[in-house]
């Protein structure tokens, strides 16, 4: 082969070349022109990048190095804000669930006060409620000690009103068989025997009396009466009838006798009056 023929084989390829460079280069612009700008790139570097002048001649070295590192650069950025725009996506998908949380703490925190607000009421209705208990269970306490206590001052009232009945039935016997005596005479000695008796029941009548009185002036303070029942109609509210006798002398239904004294406390029955009551007698 002659030096021409190589020189034209050499230019048909140059220009073989320059052609589908051009063609390349105008295919590229084509799809770039289709594509949306890329978010996330400065604008002034698009505008610099695509507002860049192209050479007037295409060298075979320096042309096609340019377009190829641009094109690759490109393509590795795409991928790039793909990759980026996916872990976006997941990220956004991660943090959807969380979407309204700040309502849905300002709940809680709410539900959290009033918690909080309902404990401190509910422990001070506690420590209330308790303050109450620990009163109502002295008041209780005082209650029962006070009845205790007058439990056993009534008893010891009863007895002596047990013994003061028997000293005056005691007296008004011996009184009765003085009164019988007639054999003056006969009866000197018994009769000073009889005489130093009476002083002994009159010694023991006037300690039983004097006894009553003084118990009567402590249940006075404590708020505690005797309930009158002698000669008085029968109240079954407060009086309990032990015996029931005949007799045309009283109104039916009048208490003849009293067994055991009743008490009242302030306004409360402490112990009914146990008695005998009057019935008018049938008529046949």
């Amino acid at each position: 082969m002659t030096l021409n023929e190589h020189f034209t084989e050499a230019k048909s390829k140059e220009a073989l070349r320059v052609l589908i460079l051009q063609r390349f280069a105008g295919w590229l612009d084509d799809v770039l022109a289709e594509e949306k700008p890329l978010e996330g790139i400065a604008e002034e570097v698009l505008t610099e990048l695509f507002d860049e002048k192209e050479p007037d001649t295409v060298g075979p070295e320096a042309g096609a190095s340019d377009l190829y590192s641009t094109w690759s650069a490109l393509t590795a950025l795409i991928q790039e804000i793909k990759l980026q725009g996916r872990a976006f996506k997941q990220l956004s998908e991660k943090i959807a669930p969380f979407t309204g949380m700040e309502t849905m703490i300002d709940k809680l925190l709410t539900t959290h006060q009033e918690a909080i607000s309902d404990v401190r009421r509910i422990a001070e209705e506690g420590r209330t409620d308790r303050t109450e208990r620990e009163t109502e269970l002295k008041r209780t306490a005082r209650q029962r000690a006070r009845r205790e206590l007058i439990g056993v001052i009534t008893e010891l009232r009863d007895s002596l009103t047990i013994g003061l009945r028997s000293a005056v039935e005691s007296q008004r016997k011996m009184e009765e068989q003085s009164k019988r005596r007639r054999l003056k005479k006969f009866f000197i000695h018994r009769s000073a025997d009889h005489s130093h008796m009476l002083e002994i029941v009159g010694s023991l009548k006037k300690g039983y009396q004097m006894g009553l009185d003084r118990i009567d002036e402590t249940l006075l303070p404590l708020g505690v009466t005797e309930i009158v029942c002698d000669g008085k109609p029968f109240d079954p509210r407060v009086m309990k009838a032990a015996d029931i006798e005949e007799s045309g002398e009283v109104p039916d239904g009048t208490v003849l006798e009293v067994y055991r004294t009743g008490y009242m406390i302030d306004t409360e029955v402490l112990q009914p009056a146990q008695v005998k009551v009057a019935r008018t007698p049938r008529k046949e």
